[in-house]
């Protein structure tokens, strides 16, 4: 990679920063919310349910999230979003200072709302980009992952008692990172970065006229299974890494390097995308959560943890960003609203399948059963993919030029 790759442009640079800030305050859910929910929860079996809660919402909004943007723009919807985790922040602040586990459920549900939103940073930075480099745009908005990464467990566990309560700090610092995004947002607006297409509010592609091609189908999966595959491993690690007697800091740790693998191989993955394709990468990926599954089953030592969580962040990079690939191709820029609205609510609700499911499995099954049907859907989705790869073969020019075919 050159000094050329690193030239994508003033508004895609503030559109990593932005996502570093969301994926900060994300985090900071994602580290603790399962823990508190336990320690607050009246039962086991609810434990997941604020975690969860993120998901519920986020999915209830998410279809609604795009239509709005299509209709008010990305910014106007961000900034709401913003505006939501703050209050959502504030009252899981609440919620641990009062021993209010329904309170935490209503404030993470709100975060959530704001979750929805963090989805379409991608887009913005797709239809931005000058021709043939959406792809690339694509793989530097995770740069901004990558920060949250280190930094976003890190802030969770330095703030949590700071004001007092344990976890208050934390969730406030939610609060903060939303905030800290919003004069980003204002001066995307202010910049004019916004891209003719916007202004001229072209009509979105019809859902109907790209719902059986085969870059749409292959979008779909890659991004229901990514998000379902990584969200049970996810929800279900610090449960699982408490039972077995690890220390709390050490959950802290599997988190925040699952979060590394999740964003780290932006730096390669992008490059990796555009010399092979989304369908290689997209197997790449499905191999990777495969792997980690059985890295899972192997045992409930610290190692199996760390090695498990951080392939199975890594195989989410390589399938989301292969997703968002066959999905930006389905249509021209600034033309994707109604697509963008369909593969995030169906992201979001495969996301609440394994969230709301996670806590149960794991008193079922434990931490290496719980792996057993990431491994199960894992292959599935592997040899489903490679089908679609090889039937797809002698069309793959026409399905490299999709825009030219809804202009």
């Amino acid at each position: 990679m050159g000094g050329d790759w690193f030239r994508v442009g003033r508004s895609t640079w503030l559109l990593v920063v932005c996502q570093a800030f969301y994926f900060m305050g994300v985090s900071i859910d994602l580290t603790l919310t399962a823990i508190v929910g336990l320690s607050l929860a009246p039962t086991p079996a609810l434990a997941t349910l604020p975690l969860a809660a993120i998901t519920v919402v986020g999915t209830l909004c998410s279809v609604a999230a795009g239509l709005l943007a299509a209709r008010f723009g990305y910014i106007a919807v961000m900034v709401g979003g913003a505006v939501t985790a703050v209050a959502g922040a504030g009252l899981s602040v609440a919620a641990v200072s009062t021993h209010s586990f329904w309170l935490l459920c209503v404030g993470t549900g709100l975060v959530g709302a704001y979750r929805s939103t963090g989805g379409y940073i991608r887009y913005m930075a797709a239809d931005r980009a000058p021709d043939g480099q959406r792809e690339r745009a694509l793989s530097f908005i995770l740069y901004g992952g990558l920060v949250a990464a280190f930094a976003g467990p890190f802030v969770a566990t330095l703030s949590s008692d700071l004001l007092g309560a344990r976890y208050a700090g934390a969730y406030l610092m939610v609060g903060v990172y939303a905030l800290a995004n919003v004069p980003l947002l204002l001066a995307l607006r202010a910049g004019k970065v916004r891209p003719d297409v916007e202004a001229e509010k072209p009509e979105p592609v019809p859902l109907a006229r790209v719902r059986r091609s085969k870059d749409f189908v292959a979008a779909l999966l890659a991004l229901a299974g990514s998000g379902a595959l990584m969200t049970m491993i996810m929800a279900v690690g610090p449960l699982g890494s408490q039972h077995a007697g690890h220390s709390e800091s050490l959950g802290a740790a599997i988190i925040q390097w699952h979060l590394v693998g999740m964003f780290a191989p932006a730096v390669v993955s992008g490059a990796v995308l555009s010399r092979i394709g989304p369908w290689w990468t997209s197997a790449i990926g499905t191999a990777l959560f495969l792997v980690g599954s059985l890295v899972g089953l192997a045992g409930e030592a610290f190692v199996n943890f760390l090695v498990g969580l951080a392939l199975n962040g890594v195989g989410w990079n390589f399938l989301y960003l292969a997703g968002t690939a066959f999905l930006v191709r389905c249509y021209p820029p600034g033309r994707g609203g109604r697509i963008q609205a369909v593969a995030e609510g169906l992201t979001s609700l495969s996301s609440v399948a394994a969230s709301v499911s996670a806590s149960t499995v794991f008193l079922l099954l434990g931490w290496r059963g719980t792996n057993g049907p990431v491994l199960v859907v894992s292959a599935l989705l592997l040899v489903v993919l490679a089908v679609m790869a090889a039937s797809g073969r002698r069309a793959a020019p026409a399905a490299e030029r999709p825009a030219e075919a809804v202009r």
